[in-house]
């Protein structure tokens, strides 16, 4: 393995960096640091580059598509990885500087609209992580954008929410919705162009066929659940009450721990990896 083992406190750091930045205080310091109990989801994206990336070989390679506060970019760096990573202007406008500062390639790239603005073959890793459903407009021209950017042999790995989850089965038997909070989208969000929330949720067949459609060889495509490790690390270092507050979060990943052993399709998120297998899709 490539540099140091990724941890929750490694992630928690530069998170704690970040809203120590006078220049973040458009976004509260609060939401950068609450951004932990996403950190297993970050931490198994980086086990998996490192472990795939041969130990005297040179540095891997990577860019984050959809990298928001770059915490993950930066946190890569640290590890030893070469960073690069886009989004559009919302982000890129307060944290490109910062990520800059710790050697992250961060440009503005809205990818709506635009190719993503390096070479081909530029990389070994492109990370695609809870951005594909936020997209209102079909993945594919995104997909094989990062098809160009990743060098022969290199790998896309992508997560994603599992539409198909027990627990949105379970609500639509109830009569419930399983879309974003229908007063979010209705009032908070009334003057935005664009909804920001999710247009597209995936199940794994489809995931697949989009991979396998944009020339990738699906090396992995599985249900997985969110890891309960990150919420009780954010809750271990939180005022008294957030175990209360946090009760359905730990109820519904620690149901993770029935279906990931049983190998059953029930979790709340969708890990794939695809890989390019030759110089031409």
């Amino acid at each position: 393995m490539y540099g140091q083992k990724p941890t929750l406190e490694g992630f928690d750091e530069v998170l704690g960096i970040l809203a120590a930045d006078p220049r973040t205080s458009a976004h509260s310091p609060d939401w950068i640091r609450r951004s932990v109990v996403a950190g297993d989801e970050k931490v198994r994206i980086l086990r998996y580059i490192l472990d795939h990336t041969p130990e005297k070989g040179p540095a891997p390679r990577v860019l984050d598509v959809g990298a928001q506060i770059g915490a993950m970019a930066i946190y890569a760096q640290q590890l030893g990885c070469r960073m690069a990573a886009v989004d559009y202007g919302y982000f890129t406008n307060i944290y490109a500087a910062i990520a800059a500062e710790h050697g992250v390639d961060y440009r503005e790239c809205d990818v709506a609209s635009s190719a993503l603005p390096f070479a081909d073959d530029s990389f070994d890793f492109v990370t695609y992580m809870d951005t594909i459903e936020h997209h209102s407009f079909s993945p594919k021209r995104v997909l094989r954008d990062i098809w160009r950017v990743l060098a022969p042999g290199g790998r896309v790995l992508l997560t994603t929410p599992n539409h198909a989850s027990i627990y949105n089965r379970v609500l639509l038997l109830a009569g419930k919705s399983v879309n974003d909070g229908f007063s979010h989208y209705f009032e908070n969000c009334a003057n935005e162009s664009v909804y920001p929330g999710h247009h597209r949720e995936y199940i794994r067949k489809e995931l697949r066929e989009a991979l396998e459609g944009t020339g990738f060889r699906v090396d992995e495509c599985r249900v997985i659940e969110e890891d309960l490790s990150s919420l009780l690390y954010f809750v271990r270092k939180s005022p008294p009450g957030e175990l209360f507050r946090q009760r359905r979060a730990v109820i519904v990943r620690s149901l993770g721990k029935i279906w990931s052993p049983l190998h059953l399709p029930f979790g709340r998120m969708l890990w794939a990896v695809g890989e390019k297998i030759s110089a031409k899709a």
